[in-house]
C-alpha cells in the first residue's frame, strides 16, 4: 500500500471511529458536530471536488434526485413561524458530502475505505460493550431503568468514561454495523485479521443491542438477515436469521416481559395522532423547523401519562414535515438503485441487507428525518449511499478498471 493510501485509511479509520462511536463518546452532540467537521465533512468534500473537478457536473447529474430533496428538505424551513437555516444548511452540506465522498473514494482508493469502516466498526464495537460494562456492572443502572423509568443520569466513571442517556438511540445507531463489517470484509483482501473482526464486532454489537432491550432491533435484524437468502438465494445464509429467531424464542422463555410487558408502547395511538396533523398540510409538510404537537399517552409499563413529541415513526416524521412530496423525493434517491441492483445481480447484497434492516429500525423508533449528522444516519443515510456507491463503481466498466 502505498504512502497516500495509508494516509487516507488512517483518516477514513478516524473518522469512521466518530462517526461509529462518537456520540456515545461525546457527551454533548455540537462536539461531535464540530470535531466531524473539521475532521471529516470539509476535508472530505474538498477531496471529492478536487478528485472530480474535471467531470463536476456528472457528479451532479448523476445525483439530481438527491440534490431535489435537499434542497426542498433546506428550504422547507421557511415554511415555519421560526426558520433555523444554518441547522438544515449543514444538513444540506453533511449529507452531499458524505455521498458524493462515498463514491469516489471506492472508486479511487476502496482498500483505504473499506478497511477504514472495518476497523470504525470494530472500535464502535468496543465502545459499546464498554458502555453495556459501566452501566449494568459499574453503576448498576440496567438501559431498562435509563430509557423506560425516566431515570436520566449523567455518570462519570473516570476521567475518559461519562456515561449519559446516548444508549436511548442505539438501536438506530448500532444496528446496521454488522452489515458494513462484513461488507468491508468482502471487498477487503483475504487475512485472519479481516476474515475474524465482523464476527468479533457482530458479537459484541448484538450482546449491546440485546441488552439494550428494544424489541425493534430484533425486528429489523430479521428483516435484514431475511434480505440476504432472498436477494442470493443461498440457503447457508438464513443462518443468521435462524439465530436471531433463536435469541427471540430465548428471551421469551427467559424473560418475557421483555417483549411483551410493554405492549405497543402506544405507538399506534402516536401514529393516529400525527396521522391527523399530516392531514393539516398532506402534500408539501409543515416544514423542518415546524414542531410536532404533543401526544398524550398513558405508558404501558407503568401507567405514567407523557407528552410525546415526535410521531416514533421515521416515515410519518418525513411526511409531517416535508408532505408527501418530500417522501417520494426521498424514495427517488434510494429505490430505483436498489431496484437495479436486484435486476442485475451487482453484488450490492449486504448494502441492501443493510438498508433493510435500518429502514425497518426507523419504522418504530424514527426521529427527526433531516439533520446533520445524528443517530439516524447508520440506519439511512450511510447504507443508501453505499448503495449507491457501490453500483455505480460496478455498473459502469470504466469505473471498474479504474477500482
Amino acid at each position: 500500500m502505498a504512502r497516500k493510501e495509508k494516509l487516507l485509511l488512517l483518516w477514513v479509520a478516524v473518522s469512521f471511529c466518530l462517526l461509529f462511536s462518537g456520540l456515545l463518546m461525546f457527551g454533548r452532540r455540537p462536539r461531535v458536530l464540530n470535531v466531524l467537521d473539521a475532521l471529516f465533512f470539509i476535508p472530505a468534500f474538498v477531496y471529492a471536488i478536487k478528485t472530480n473537478r474535471t467531470n463536476l457536473l456528472s457528479l451532479l447529474k448523476k445525483h439530481i434526485p438527491l440534490l431535489f430533496f435537499l434542497l426542498y428538505a433546506t428550504v422547507s424551513t421557511f415554511f415555519s413561524d421560526a426558520p433555523n437555516p444554518s441547522r438544515f444548511l449543514r444538513a444540506f452540506f453533511h449529507i452531499f458530502t458524505f455521498f458524493i465522498f462515498v463514491e469516489t473514494i471506492i472508486r479511487r482508493a476502496p482498500k483505504a475505505f473499506w478497511g477504514g469502516m472495518l476497523i470504525g466498526v470494530c472500535f464502535a464495537s468496543v465502545i459499546a460493550i464498554i458502555d453495556f460494562y459501566c452501566y449494568y456492572f459499574v453503576v448498576g443502572r440496567p438501559f431498562t431503568s435509563e430509557l423506560y423509568g425516566g431515570l436520566f443520569e449523567t455518570f462519570q466513571i473516570n476521567r475518559f468514561i461519562t456515561l449519559d442517556t446516548n444508549q436511548l438511540y442505539a438501536s438506530m445507531y448500532f444496528i446496521t454495523l454488522p452489515f458494513f463489517a462484513f461488507l468491508a470484509s468482502s471487498r477487503l483482501p483475504k487475512s485472519w485479521a479481516t476474515t475474524l473482526a465482523p464476527y468479533f464486532a457482530t458479537m459484541l454489537i448484538v450482546i449491546y443491542l440485546i441488552a439494550n432491550q428494544r424489541r425493534s432491533t430484533l425486528v429489523a435484524l430479521m428483516a435484514g438477515c431475511l434480505v440476504l437468502p432472498l436477494v442470493t438465494l443461498k440457503k447457508r445464509l438464513l443462518i443468521p436469521l435462524a439465530l436471531i429467531v433463536a435469541v427471540a424464542g430465548s428471551i421469551l422463555a427467559i424473560h418475557p416481559g421483555m417483549i411483551v410487558d410493554r405492549g405497543s408502547s402506544n405507538r399506534i395511538v402516536i401514529w393516529e395522532g400525527t396521522w391527523e396533523m399530516i392531514k393539516e398540510r398532506p402534500l408539501f409538510g409543515h416544514g423542518m423547523s415546524n414542531k410536532t404537537e404533543a401526544i398524550h399517552i398513558v405508558r404501558p409499563m407503568d401507567g405514567v401519562h407523557e407528552a410525546i413529541d415526535h410521531p416514533h415513526n421515521y416515515y410519518l416524521s418525513l411526511v409531517y414535515y416535508l408532505g408527501f412530496l418530500g417522501l417520494a423525493l426521498w424514495t427517488m434517491i434510494w429505490l430505483p438503485t436498489a431496484l437495479k441492483s436486484l435486476r442485475q445481480g451487482r453484488q450490492a447484497h449486504l448494502s441492501l441487507a443493510a438498508l433493510t434492516t435500518g429502514l425497518a429500525a426507523v419504522l418504530f423508533d424514527g426521529i427527526h428525518p433531516y439533520t446533520p449528522f445524528m443517530y439516524n444516519w447508520p440506519s439511512v443515510w450511510i447504507p443508501m449511499a453505499l448503495l449507491i456507491g457501490i453500483y455505480r463503481t460496478q455498473h459502469n466498466p470504466i469505473l471498474q478498471k479504474v477500482s
